[in-house]
């Protein structure tokens, strides 16, 4: 008896596109956003593992991400939760656990000895650090069939993508 064929990525965007086009939406637009959301899709389930190899979970990594973002500045966790989108009880528990691996450090506010600050450990740019360039090397091969000069454009195109959501945004 002959097993199926695994469908690829590629199967199944194609079969969407094919399908959003039946239905009537431009064939362009729909190779564009059905690209870009498979390969996002793709890419959190690769970085998902890749967590979980490194045994994080993903909220506990975007409260890593957010504090290397700020380039050694502190936040209040009200301020982390707001940042990451989370209740502040669950960034209580994201980072008693943090705390408790020594990623990060929390510490008493020098101007109000009531609040309390967040920032990143050493060890916890150490591991932001290393958990990015391993990401890295996957990310260079999703792109490896791309020259360089495309790789810029495609950047640069997806930039403007960016700008254009976030300019349809403001007028809300």
């Amino acid at each position: 008896m002959a097993r199926a064929k695994r469908r690829t990525l590629t199967d199944e965007y194609r079969e969407a596109v094919a399908s959003y086009v039946a239905a009537g939406a431009d064939e362009q637009v729909q190779r564009v956003i059905t690209a870009v959301g498979r390969l996002s899709k793709r890419l959190d389930q690769w970085y998902d593992n890749q967590l979980a190899d490194l045994n994080v979970s993903s909220g506990e990594w975007a409260v890593l991400s957010e504090l290397a973002r700020r380039d050694g500045e502190a936040m209040t966790p009200s301020q982390l939760a707001t940042a990451t989108d989370v209740a502040a009880s669950s960034m209580t528990h994201r980072l008693d656990g943090l705390v408790q691996r020594g990623l990060v450090q929390r510490e008493a506010d020098p101007g109000n000895r009531t609040r309390v600050l967040v920032r990143l450990s050493d060890e916890g740019w150490e591991f932001f650090a290393a958990a990015i360039r391993e990401a890295n090397v996957v990310e260079r091969d999703v792109v490896a069939p791309l020259t360089e000069r495309q790789t810029r454009e495609l950047a640069g195109l997806l930039e403007r993508l960016i700008e254009g959501l976030d300019a349809a945004d403001s007028n809300d």
